[in-house]
């Protein structure tokens, strides 16, 4: 934390108020993402606390490896949502990496599951007879509370700006994702981009599909731009995740296209390390944190009765211009 302290400008004291997640603290929207972005920078974890009197045991299920984390700073974004906000409500946590299983029913106080699962893996969670929140998958279909970011509404900021700028040329890099029993994932905003720009006086937008990385972004950016001849190539590319657009933008800068000058780009999530970019990527800022936070409340509402009707919450996601 001193560290932290020391990269951001601020006190140790506002930094352990920060990560902590004390909402009364009386600290700038800058102060906040700045302590964050040396949090990611610097690779922080939280150490387990004891709780005096804990209120039980919930069982955080990730499918996201720690590894995999390292190139996807958005679920441990949402992960440490969860974990303070445990804390703050006075639950001890175990962590349930993929692979690994569920500690028995009399062992733990509720589930929330960060990530994405297949109808058999939600069916096997629902199983046991504890309550279960879901963050970052729409499952209120299958009876499931969840937590999850708005895509309709940024997606149309997105295309709204693009229009705006007078771009006839578009372009997305879409991600690829699939559980880890291996069932491919729908994406909605491919068809909420394509719907949003798309009339009878622009081109259909093209778009490219890669994984979730810097460097599935870098090649997919490089395969597009290698089979598209110059004249054809979109002015303006929303990307799925700012980690993907920051290899699709070192893919436009080695052929030798400039950003934004010739081409604007848009990432999706707003990790930190995009506003050290240069140009400063602009992206549509999810509130990864927060979703985890409101996880655990909707998990400590289904514990303690509170509502036992399914819910979906759903959180705003808004676009914000930078340099790019």
């Amino acid at each position: 934390m001193k560290d932290i302290a020391e990269r951001a400008s601020v006190s140790v004291a506002t930094v352990s108020r920060v990560l902590s997640g004390d909402t009364t603290l009386s600290v700038g929207a800058s102060t906040r993402q700045r302590i964050f972005a040396a949090a990611e920078a610097l690779n922080y974890t939280k150490h387990k606390r004891r709780q005096s009197q804990s209120r039980g045991t919930v069982a955080l299920m990730l499918w996201y490896t720690e590894a995999q984390e390292d190139g996807d700073l958005y679920y441990r974004s949402i992960r440490w949502g969860v974990e303070n906000e445990l804390a703050r409500l006075g639950y001890q946590l175990t962590r349930v990496f993929p692979g690994e299983a569920l500690p028995a029913d009399h062992d733990i106080t509720g589930i929330i599951a960060v990530g994405k699962y297949s109808d058999e893996q939600l069916e096997s969670i629902r199983h046991h007879s504890v309550p279960l929140v879901v963050v970052d998958q729409d499952v209120l279909a299958a009876g499931i509370t969840c937590v999850v970011p708005d895509f309709a509404t940024a997606v149309k900021q997105v295309a709204q700006r693009f229009i705006g700028a007078g771009h006839q040329l578009m372009g997305m890099i879409a991600g690829q994702e699939q559980t880890t029993d291996h069932v491919t994932l729908h994406d909605p905003r491919p068809d909420l981009f394509v719907r949003a720009v798309t009339d009878g006086s622009r081109a259909q937008p093209l778009v490219a599909t890669g994984e979730f990385s810097t460097e599935s972004g870098y090649a997919t950016m490089r395969a597009l731009l290698q089979s598209t001849p110059r004249a054809q190539v979109p002015t303006a590319f929303f990307v799925a995740n700012d980690t993907m657009a920051i290899g699709a933008i070192k893919a436009l800068q080695e052929a030798d296209l400039e950003v934004p000058g010739d081409v604007t780009v848009v990432g999706f999530d707003d990790l930190a390390i995009g506003r050290y970019l240069t140009p400063a990527l602009s992206t549509v800022h999810v509130a990864t944190q927060e979703m985890g936070r409101i996880g655990v409340q909707a998990l400590h509402s289904l514990i303690g009765d509170q509502i036992q009707t399914p819910t979906r919450t759903t959180l705003a996601s808004t676009l914000v211009n930078r340099q790019s």
